[in-house]
C-alpha cells in the first residue's frame, strides 16, 4: 500500500504563491489541486491552482460525485 499525503506541505504552497506574486492566497480564492491528492496527484507546485472558493466548492462536490459513482461501480 502507497502512503499517500492528505495535506499540502507548507513549503510547496509559499514556493506555489512567490512565484505567482503573492505572498498569502489572495482574498476569495483558495489553493487547490489539480489532480487531488486522494486520486494519486503529486503535492508539487505544478499540481496546484488558485480558485474562487465558489469554483473550489463546485470542483470538490464533482470529484467527490465521481468517487462516489467509482464505488458503486457506475463509472
Amino acid at each position: 500500500m502507497v502512503n499517500i499525503p492528505n495535506k499540502r506541505d507548507p513549503k510547496v504552497v509559499q514556493l506555489f504563491l512567490k512565484l505567482r506574486g503573492f505572498q498569502s492566497v489572495p482574498r476569495g480564492y483558495e489553493i487547490d489541486h489539480i489532480i487531488p491528492l486522494e486520486d494519486g496527484g503529486l503535492d508539487t507546485v505544478n499540481n496546484l491552482q488558485l480558485l474562487t472558493i465558489l469554483q473550489h466548492r463546485d470542483k470538490t462536490a464533482r470529484e467527490n460525485r465521481r468517487r462516489q459513482l467509482q464505488r458503486r461501480g457506475r463509472l
